[in-house]
């Protein structure tokens, strides 16, 4: 007996096992994503699955085109700028800065050519001033001259009406 007590000793190791949980989630998980995937491919691959894509493609189309045409009459009651109708004023608008930004450069450019030109005309004028002040001063010469020339010819003339003779007797 002491032999058979031997013998049967147990080991509770082997007859109670703790199933490892991790792994066994991983099984189902994957045993099921196959299945999963399996029904899915058969599914999709159906003429049900085609059907119902197309119904749900007309339902968009058919909303789609509902939808615009309320847009296209609430635009035609509320007149509201599209973006293109704003990208155009937007492009009119920059036009429009660079027909000013080149109106300014002409208007500064044709500026600095009259003053340009006053500043030569001012400097004419005062050569013109000058010219003329000379020409003053050299008519006033000759009148100063020519005065004397009267006075010196109403002498000699008053000198011939009384003693003609003395005329020639007189040295300069």
């Amino acid at each position: 007996m002491a032999e058979d007590t031997k013998n049967t000793t147990v080991d509770y190791e082997d007859l109670i096992k703790v199933p490892d949980l991790v792994e066994l989630w991983k099984k189902i998980y994957f045993q099921t994503e196959d299945a999963c995937a399996a029904v899915s491919k058969e599914f999709v691959a159906s003429k049900t699955f085609i059907d119902m894509l197309d119904q749900a493609r007309d339902q968009y189309l058919s909303y789609h085109k509902l939808s615009e045409q309320f847009l296209d009459q609430y635009y035609a009651n509320n007149p509201v700028p599209s973006k293109k109708d704003i990208a155009r004023v937007a492009e009119l608008v920059i036009a429009l800065e660079d027909k000013v930004d080149n109106l300014d450069i002409q208007i500064t450019d044709n500026i600095n050519i009259m003053a340009k030109s006053l500043i030569k005309l001012v400097d004419f004028q005062k050569d013109l001033k000058n010219e003329t002040m000379q020409l003053r001063h050299e008519i006033w010469g000759w009148h100063e001259k020519l005065d004397r020339i009267g006075a010196d010819l109403e002498s000699l003339g008053q000198k011939l009406k009384g003693d003609p003779g003395s005329i020639i007797s007189e040295e300069p």
